[in-house]
Formats: C-alpha cells, structure tokens, sequence
C-alpha cells in the first residue's frame, strides 16, 4: 500500500510542478503582449481570441509529445513548415520581448540606423527560422 501511495504523491507532484511551469510560461507570453502585438501587427485583433486558443492548444500538445514519445511518419515538408511555424513564434516572442524593453529604439540609436529597420528585421526573423531549421533537421545539432 506503502508503494502505492508514494506513486500517487510522485505524480501528484508531477502534475502540479508541470501547472505551475506552464502557467509561468504562458503569464510570461501573456504579460509581454505577444499575441495582442502579433494581432495589431497583421490588422488581425478580431481574430485574437484564435491566436490564443492556438497558442494554448500548441501548449497542450506540446505538453503531450514531451510526456508520450510517439512517432508520426511525416515525410519532408511537415517538419520543415513545423520548423518554420516554431522560427515564427520565437522570432514574434523574441521581438515582443525587446520592444517591452525598448530594446529595439535604444539600439537602433545606437548604431545610427535611420534607414531600413524592416530589413534589419527580417535578418533576425530569417536568422532565427535558420536556426530552428538546423536544429530540428540536422543531427548535429
């Protein structure tokens, strides 16, 4: 019985740390404003309540492939736009996160940049997609 009981307080305290860290993560999205920017950015806020029930529906799933290792025959093309769909959101969240900072206008200012901020932009948004494309599809990494 002894056993038991400790197998029901290891997963209860399983659960519990993995709500706690889930929550944190998403009140740290949620604080930083990435999705209410990513829907004023595209012209999109009627479409929010999407964009959080996507985000909270990627969560979930995500929760389910780290605790069951199962594999899906996919072919070439689902992984890659599923790298591409993970650059964009690290890249959204990265931005997100430095303009909360005011990272980006200090930095901007400092390298004397008054022209072409878009394609400064889009460098760190194509590094960032490279950088999840080598990962998820080189074994090197």
């Amino acid at each position: 019985m002894s056993g038991i009981l400790n197998l029901a307080a290891i997963i209860f305290i399983g659960f519990a740390s993995g709500v706690v860290v889930a929550g944190g993560v998403f009140a740290f999205i949620a604080a930083i404003g990435v999705v209410e920017r990513l829907a004023q950015k595209t012209k999109t806020v009627s479409y929010i309540k999407i964009y959080e029930e996507a985000a909270i529906l990627g969560g979930i799933a995500g929760c389910i492939r780290l605790i069951y290792e199962y594999k899906v025959s996919v072919g070439v093309v689902v992984p890659i736009i599923f790298c591409f769909l993970i650059g964009i959101f690290v890249g959204a969240l990265a931005v997100s996160l430095a303009e909360v900072l005011d990272v980006m206008p200090i930095f901007m200012r400092r390298l004397r940049l008054k022209k072409g901020l878009q394609y400064f932009m889009l460098s760190l948004a194509a590094g960032k997609l490279i950088g999840a494309l080598a990962f998820f599809l080189l074994p090197e990494f």
